[in-house]
């Protein structure tokens, strides 16, 4: 009799009675539980006189319950250890520093999946159920225990049960790894874990290391009207608690100071966002985690999200998996909303937004851009946002109007689907110019079209012959992607010569150029030209072809030789449009007939081809506008092997090179 009142004192009550199940079998409020067992053949019943811990979930829980209730489930309620002394009572209050206030067993089941034995206060937890009794048989030598809980500790366990080496080891990486392959209810993470694939899941080694973290994976239904690519790796951060396992119980209320846990990415001493999580339930019933970005950055403010835990409490060997039915972090505003000049915390798109209140439908446009990955025909939308000083630049030029009655200009600057900086069409382009052409989206119907490439380190975007830099890259908005640059695109402050110069197909042209200064004249501003610039590929072509007239051109001794190649491409006098070019039929140049200029259709796209005789060479970037004049780059240099000749070149040297030239152009026609 002491015995059975020492052990009520402590908090674990002895009872009469032969093993755990006939002691279980006398709770009426346990009773589910306990035919389950009963009913059910299998190992379990080779324990009932063995040394375990036993974990009996209520008749309510076992209502309450949607999953498999099987040999599976029975296993994952026995252990065949016991928790320390302290874990063993249920009111006993903690308050010796000797002891953890968790301890971590494992379960019966194939694959041993955790169970988290807590102490909180004055309550003892198993994962996330309440220990409302620890029962403890008195009859026989057997150490047994007896945990009545009040809710069922449901394993993650692999869909097709006949492969063992699928239970061993599961990990919450393996979730994302093989989306299809566990048992997690109704629920699909394909779209998150796509999106980590895609950032790199090996950058975020948690998910396959062994240790005790709480993940928060978002549902695929958490992206519905927004687009995935919004989670980047400060986000993925985000959703992992490092060294702490939390459970759905037990829980305060929002207004009762719930406890704040660093994520993963608080704890990155190098990164400037710091976010930090809290679990509580909500007034409707659903248990919720939210996140607290208290450092922002441009691409996630300050600022709080809320979500549900649809389905949680999921035991993998690194800690416990929680889905949630949006992504943390991310704070859901529209392109519009990150532009809206109402808005002090948007100052820095200010000038760009009170132009777009100007153009009325590219104002609907960003207003109604929409992304799904369920809906090939929601592609979001891409804004090339210049700074406030580029437009302050157009402004001290006299050109700040221009954007205003030019709308087709203002159009560069947008883009109807989604382009990351990392596009793999901008990082590997398959065009021999190493560069991504996206038809540029507004006004609708235009063939006016951007060049995106990358050069280092940095992403560069052409429009309208305008070159810029990616200053800010890669904000997102729910519909689409922010990008901001150094210049306005469509509006040029260069002229040909800064564009010839700087625009990396042109390297070869330019270098020709350099040659007795005939490039000098393309800076001169009372001056228009139009400018046919073969790409460098088209002088390979050449060098390929005619390799002594390329070496007689780029040699530099003979000048006039490539001037003449030059001036083959040249007007001056007029800036021509390709539209201006296909009109006339014609372009006259410098030197020699008129080229004609015609269109053709090239794998069902409609092409400007400059013709000459038996050439024909096609405008790769058209329409490339400058200060000064237009730029089109072509394809394949105007010149037959005639046009570089020898024997004039010595008439239009200096008397002083003798002999010794004659000889050196005698060896380069060999």
């Amino acid at each position: 009799m002491l015995k059975v009142l020492l052990a009520v004192v402590l908090g674990c009550t002895a009872v009469l009675a032969e093993n755990w199940l006939e002691l279980l079998k006398q709770r009426k409020t346990h009773s589910q539980f306990a035919s389950l067992i009963e009913s059910t053949e299998g190992e379990h019943k080779y324990y009932l006189n063995g040394h375990v811990s036993v974990f009996a979930p209520s008749d309510a829980a076992m209502d309450a319950f949607t999953g498999a209730q099987n040999k599976a489930l029975i296993l994952n309620h026995i252990a065949t250890a016991f928790p320390h002394e302290h874990l063993q009572a249920v009111n006993g209050a903690m308050d010796d520093s000797r002891f953890e206030a968790e301890e971590r067993l494992t379960s019966l089941l194939q694959g041993h999946p955790p169970l988290w034995i807590r102490r909180k206060e004055s309550d003892l937890y198993v994962n996330q159920a309440k220990v409302s009794m620890v029962l403890k048989p008195i009859s026989g030598e057997t150490k047994q225990f007896l945990y009545l809980i009040d809710s069922v500790l449901e394993p993650v366990i692999p869909k097709e049960e006949n492969n063992i080496a699928d239970y061993v080891d599961i990990k919450s990486g393996d979730l994302l790894n093989n989306t299809e392959k566990y048992t997690i209810g109704d629920f699909s993470i394909k779209k998150y874990a796509e999106q980590l694939a895609h950032l790199g899941l090996e950058k975020f080694p948690e998910y396959a290391a062994y240790g005790k973290s709480t993940f928060f994976i978002p549902v695929d239904q958490a992206f519905e009207g927004m687009d995935k690519r919004l989670v980047d790796e400060e986000v993925v951060r985000s959703h992992i608690v490092p060294g702490n396992v939390l459970f759905t119980q037990p829980n305060n209320k929002l207004d009762q100071d719930s406890k704040l846990y660093n994520t993963l990415q608080y704890k990155q001493a190098s990164m400037e966002v710091k976010v930090v999580v809290s679990m509580f339930d909500g007034d409707d019933g659903e248990i919720k985690v939210q996140s607290q970005t208290i450092t922002g950055n441009k691409n996630h403010a300050r600022g709080k999200v809320i979500a549900n835990i649809v389905k949680g409490n999921l035991p993998v060997q690194n800690g416990v998996v929680h889905l949630i039915d949006r992504p943390l972090v991310i704070l859901t505003n529209s392109l519009w909303e990150m532009l809206d000049p109402t808005k002090k915390e948007n100052k820095r798109f200010s000038k760009f937004a009170n132009l777009v209140i100007q153009h009325q439908p590219l104002l609907d446009m960003i207003q109604n851009a929409e992304s799904s990955d369920e809906d090939d025909t929601k592609n979001g939308a891409t804004l090339f946002v210049p700074t406030n000083t580029a437009f302050e630049a157009l402004l001290e030029a006299g050109l700040s109007e221009e954007l205003v009655y030019r709308p087709d200009l203002f159009g560069f600057h947008y883009l109807d689907s989604t382009v990351e900086s990392n596009d793999i069409r901008i990082i590997e382009p398959q065009n021999s110019w190493g560069m991504f052409g996206a038809t540029v989206g507004f006004p609708e119907g235009t063939k006016n079209k951007n060049w995106i490439w990358s050069s280092g380190s940095e992403v560069m975007v052409e429009g309208g012959g305008v070159q810029a830099t990616v200053v800010d890259g890669d904000i997102r908005a729910t519909n689409g992607i922010i990008h901001q640059i150094d210049k306005v695109l469509g509006v040029p402050l260069d002229t040909v010569l800064d564009k010839l110069k700087n625009d990396p197909m042109l390297k070869q042209t330019y270098q020709l150029g350099e040659q007795e200064h005939f490039n000098e004249k393309l800076g001169n501003t009372e001056l228009n030209f139009t400018y046919l610039i073969p790409m460098d590929q088209a002088w390979m072509d050449v060098k390929n072809m005619y390799s002594s007239a390329y070496k007689v051109l780029f040699l530099g001794t003979f000048f006039y030789q490539a001037h003449h190649a030059l001036e083959r491409h040249l007007k001056v006098g007029e800036s021509l449009s390709l539209e201006q070019m296909i009109a006339a039929g014609e372009l006259d140049t410098i030197r020699g007939a008129p080229l004609k200029i015609t269109t053709d259709t090239v794998d069902g796209e409609e092409v400007t081809v400059i013709k000459h005789e038996d050439i024909k060479s096609r405008v790769v970037r058209g329409n490339l506008r400058c200060s000064n004049g237009y730029v089109h780059i072509i394809d394949r240099v105007i010149m037959k092997r005639r046009d570089v000749t020898l024997s004039g070149c010595l008439m239009n040297l200096p008397s002083a090179v003798p002999v010794a030239l004659a000889l050196l152009l005698s060896m380069l026609v060999k």
